[in-house]
């Protein structure tokens, strides 16, 4: 009987936990970064594009970090994009506690060809 009330238990806080909820795989380095996007929550606004990256890391950054969220703001006209604000979380899926939180760059970048960045904005912005 522990062992069905344990199962149960598991498998509702495992497949209802909202951390992995909204993310779907966009990418994978041969690093093993794996970086997701929330599709449900990209807003268009004023001709831009607005969307969260989840990215998470096979090994700890040098910060001890194991993924980071991130809000974008993309171009997809002139296909570049530039960074709002980052999070940064000591767990794996934007768990655990935040590390560190910046704002991002006004200045645009562009992705490299054949990226993982790349990869993301053209799922992006093809949504």
């Amino acid at each position: 009987m522990k062992k069905i009330i344990f199962t149960l238990l598991f498998s509702t806080l495992v497949f209802s936990s909202p951390s992995y909820a909204d993310w779907t795989k966009v990418s994978e380095t041969v690093t093993g970064q794996v970086s997701y996007v929330d599709f449900d929550r990209i807003r268009k606004h004023d001709g831009y594009v607005h969307y969260w990256q989840l990215t998470n890391y096979l090994k700890p950054t040098k910060y001890g970090d194991l993924s980071a969220k991130l809000y974008y703001q993309g171009d997809c006209k002139a296909f570049r994009y530039r960074i709002l604000t980052a999070s940064f979380y000591t767990n794996s899926m934007g768990t655990g506690t935040i590390s560190e939180e910046a704002q991002g760059s006004v200045s645009w970048d562009y992705p490299r060809p054949s990226s993982a960045l790349e990869t993301i904005l053209n799922s992006v912005c093809s949504h």
